[in-house]
């Protein structure tokens, strides 16, 4: 939940600053930071690729060794050694939705992104946010170097994705659903790796 919070503290300061600054009114400042409903077909798209590319993370944790999977640094090593009950499934959904999913999305989706995508064309926009999301998963590269394509290659594939939904429709919603569900499978392809 600390990072839920650590993502949100910059959310905050921009939207006290622009309602100050810019007398911008509530609705205002949610339709800037993408918390608006959007069109229905986005959230379609976004569960649809989402159940589409559910394979990934078992593929993708697949190439992690053992070793690398169990480090105490590594934010999925607590599935380690789980079994598949409703507690762990709880777990793994707070995970994939509060701890990572809906904070990334508000920062970056919502704040960078939908920053960047007023000033720029949508392409380099989403480019330039999918970026900047690769630079925190760097640090998975401090746990083993074999880690790169977890740190540099998939979050910037996802950011890409997510960040089209978000510039697409609108909404940080159809990507926060994306991006939950993605965590929560990688959160079981951990617990139910042999």
């Amino acid at each position: 939940m600390t990072s839920l919070a650590i993502y949100l503290v910059p959310v905050a300061i921009y939207s006290i600053v622009v309602g100050l600054v810019e007398r911008a009114s509530g609705k205002e400042i949610a339709g800037r930071l993408g918390l608006t409903l959007g069109e229905r077909n986005y959230y379609l798209g976004a569960v649809g690729l989402g159940i589409a590319t559910s394979v990934l993370p078992f593929l993708i944790l697949r190439t992690v060794p053992a070793e690398v999977l169990d480090h105490e640094n590594l934010a999925l090593s607590r599935f380690v050694g789980q079994t598949l009950t409703g507690s762990s499934l709880l777990s793994a959904l707070r995970f994939g939705v509060l701890e990572t999913g809906l904070g990334e999305e508000f920062f970056f989706r919502g704040l960078i992104a939908g920053v960047l995508g007023r000033r720029m064309r949508l392409w380099v926009a989403n480019a330039v946010q999918a970026a900047i999301f690769v630079v925190p998963h760097v640090l998975l590269m401090t746990v083993d170097v074999r880690m790169w394509p977890q740190a540099l290659l998939a979050p910037f594939v996802s950011g890409l994705v997510l960040g089209w939904l978000r510039l697409r429709s609108g909404s940080i919603f159809p990507g926060c659903i994306m991006h939950a569900l993605g965590n929560v499978i990688a959160a079981i392809a951990v617990m139910t790796r042999a």
